[in-house]
């Protein structure tokens, strides 16, 4: 088992070496963005918004822009609150408060609104986490919770970067087996786990009580996909919580096309909030009506929070 900075290291010693879970999506996407040897990122990526630029005029344009998400979800009691502390987090990694930020913001409301008893359990699994945000959201709001990051290695690294900025003085461990994997999990000293997605299948031993997935599971071959699923549904946890927000239809690169309703779902699963994200489905940007509507098959992002039916 690495430790912070040992394990950004393995990490990024480990990036240019292939991956059985990468798909053809990745593969075209992987050279666009690097990390320098002082843990900077060079380049464009798909990982989400990234931007330094977080002068006045830019922060009151974005702030006025999302004014009208924050009423997408007035039944769940926490977004003021959640917000404030998101912000805190931006500002910690230097990036603006983005849509994409204001998205899993609102997330994290309903999450807490269905979550049983509204109380995160106590094992947080993020099956990809763009610039580690939504870690280190739920590492800033739920102080005495463990978050497992799971993600192709490049990503994994830029997760764990971005999570140290955010969460100052976070604990960090990468682990590849199940015994270190365990340790990891019963060390109070530790709060974030690193697992590279080819060793995926370890977290099948180990309670996970939440799992999230934001709009990188339709990026994924079907058979991955497939994987974490019965990942999710194996591990001993007694509930396990699930929230899936992704595009009802993508195809990838291959011509292969990854649809939300093929995913291995059950139908005794206990649905708790299952339609069109409108978090995600409206987007804003500087061209007047400044607030657009996403429209096609291909453009249609749903979510769904459910407990995962174990038998």
């Amino acid at each position: 088992m690495l430790r912070n900075t040992d394990a950004l290291e393995a990490l990024r010693a480990q990036i240019d070496m292939p991956e059985k879970g990468r798909s053809s999506y990745w593969d075209a996407e992987y050279q666009s963005f690097t990390v320098n040897a002082d843990w900077s990122l060079i380049g464009n990526n798909v990982l989400g918004n990234y931007s330094k630029n977080r002068g006045v005029c830019r922060n009151l344009f974005h702030w006025s822009l999302q004014l009208p998400f924050r009423f997408m979800v007035t039944p769940f009691y926490r977004v003021w609150q959640l917000e404030n502390i998101g912000r805190k987090i931006a500002k910690l990694q230097g990036r603006l408060f983005t849509h994409d930020m204001i998205r899993q913001i609102l997330t994290l409301a309903l999450i807490d609104k269905y979550s049983h008893q509204n109380k995160i359990p106590a094992t947080v699994l993020n099956i990809g986490d763009g610039y580690g945000f939504m870690s280190s959201l739920f590492l800033s709001t739920y102080l005495d919770r463990k978050v497992i990051c799971v993600n192709l290695t490049k990503p994994l690294l830029l997760d764990a970067i971005f999570v140290r900025k955010g969460v100052p003085g976070v604990n960090t461990a990468l682990v590849t087996n199940l015994i270190d994997l365990k340790n990891a999990i019963a060390d109070p000293a530790i709060n974030l786990v690193l697992v590279q997605a080819d060793n995926a299948n370890i977290l099948t031993e180990i309670p996970i009580g939440l799992a999230t997935n934001l709009v990188s599971m339709q990026e994924m071959d079907m058979p991955v996909v497939k994987n974490y699923f019965d990942i999710l549904r194996r591990n001993p946890a007694n509930h396990t919580l699930f929230y899936c927000c992704n595009k009802l239809m993508k195809e990838l690169p291959d011509g292969s096309k990854i649809r939300f309703d093929q995913y291995p779902w059950k139908p005794n699963d206990l649905v708790f909030y299952d339609s069109i994200c409108p978090w995600s489905q409206w987007y804003y940007s500087k061209k007047p009506p400044f607030w657009h509507y996403r429209v096609g098959e291909d453009r249609v992002i749903w979510h769904r929070l459910v407990s995962l039916d174990k038998t």
